[in-house]
């Protein structure tokens, strides 16, 4: 936890996005990056009959944070997202906040 989803990006690029985006984050919310998460999800965009190649969405799932943190968390995920893969003309970062007394991990939750 933090959970983070990307998709309209390749595998590779997420790959390559988690090697330094996880500890990014993880300073910026004075976490472990071990405790972060990061999902690629393998979809596909389509507007008028053709495939858009060039949007990224990022969904954070999270406990709740301040504007402040949104702020810096997306300016790193985009600068890392526009580094892995140039071609991107847009980066979507949608936070979902998740209530800590629904959120359980091994049994326990938080």
């Amino acid at each position: 936890m933090p959970h983070i989803r990307v998709s309209g990006i390749p595998e590779a690029a997420v790959a390559t996005l988690s090697i330094d985006l996880l500890k990014a984050l993880a300073d910026i919310c004075q976490a472990k990056p071990e405790s972060f998460i990061l999902d690629w999800i393998n979809s596909n965009s389509y507007r008028d009959g053709d495939q858009i190649k060039d949007i990224a969405q990022v969904e954070v799932l999270w406990f709740p944070k301040d504007p402040e943190t949104h702020h810096r968390a997306q300016t790193v995920i985009r600068e890392a997202l526009l580094k892995v893969y140039p071609g991107l003309k847009h980066v979507i970062v949608m936070f979902r906040e998740l209530e800590p007394s629904t959120y359980y991990k091994d049994g326990q939750h938080y």
